[in-house]
């Protein structure tokens, strides 16, 4: 059943009248009329008796009125969901998210998804390297990632990252020691290699640099744990700088090196063409004042 008819249906039962209702769908009178004929050939009953004074409903167009106003507003319903998804404001967006942004990244999308209360959210905590594995196999839909992005995806800067050691609040250490032993005098609690390949990779050139090799007394998989044990004093940590609002009972030395210095960034598939990836991409881009390719 074309809606359509169903509309000029409805058309001509509120205006109660063919003349008046053809003018309000910008059709002739007689082209109206086809369609009224139509519907009713295809229900196989009148809907209209017509008098001089305009038109109105049979007891079968009486009954059908409450069925064809549900079609209509099923179908304004639908059409209305579609446009929303084609044009990226109904959808659902997948999110990667690493230590350096879970102060920035929650507010953003919390002030995004207030703005468009259709697209539905998950977060991820992953490293750099995940969340490039998961962008290409469609895990994942964007990623607050370490710059620069891989081959195949698309990003922009959002925010400078600096590496930085913690140590233990009681630690007598006030800023990098000018002798880098001294904190192996603690040890280090380090990031297990495969969960932070990127960091582990900076590192290892800061301390080439310098000649120093870090006594690593304690792994751990994921960088709450590291933090937690430098705050119990159990030794000391190569951080991103921006970990500082996570800890407690420690503080954070920054490395001011350029060696130790990088961008974080939001990235997508280039070759993957999603409205409501667009949009939110769209929006990180304009909230950050960034947007220059990376």
């Amino acid at each position: 059943m074309e809606i359509r008819l169903l509309r000029a249906f409805l058309t001509v039962t509120d205006l109660r009248h063919f003349g008046r209702a053809a003018e309000a769908l910008h059709l002739s009178q007689p082209a109206l009329s086809k369609q009224i004929v139509a519907l009713e050939t295809s229900l196989g009953g009148r809907l209209f008796e017509r008098g001089r004074h305009g038109a109105e409903l049979t007891a079968f167009g009486e009954v059908f009125l409450a069925d064809a106003q549900a079609l209509v507003r099923d179908a304004d319903d639908v059409l209305t969901r579609a446009r929303e998804a084609s044009s990226g404001r109904r959808g659902h967006l997948r999110i990667g998210l690493c230590l350096s942004t879970l102060t920035l990244a929650p507010p953003l999308i919390a002030a995004y998804r207030a703005q468009h209360p259709q697209i539905g959210v998950s977060l991820n905590d992953l490293s750099s390297a995940e969340q490039t594995r998961r962008l290409f196999a469609g895990k994942l839909d964007v990623g607050f990632l370490r710059l620069p992005a891989s081959a195949g995806l698309s990003a922009f800067a959002v925010i400078d990252e600096t590496l930085a050691i913690a140590v233990p609040q009681q630690a007598k250490w006030k800023r990098l020691p000018a002798r880098l032993e001294e904190l192996n005098e603690l040890g280090f609690i380090s990031l297990a290699r495969n969960k932070g390949p990127g960091t582990a990779a900076m590192i290892d050139a800061w301390c080439a640099e310098r000649g120093f090799a870090p006594r690593v007394i304690q792994q751990a998989d994921d960088f709450q744990s590291v933090l937690a044990g430098v705050a119990a004093g159990v030794g000391v940590a190569f951080v991103p700088s921006r970990a500082e609002h996570l800890l407690r009972d420690a503080k954070v030395l920054r490395l001011k090196d350029a060696s130790a210095q990088w961008r974080v960034g939001l990235a997508w598939q280039t070759q993957r063409e999603d409205p409501v990836v667009m949009r939110f991409v769209d929006y990180v881009r304009a909230a950050t004042k960034h947007g220059a390719q990376a």
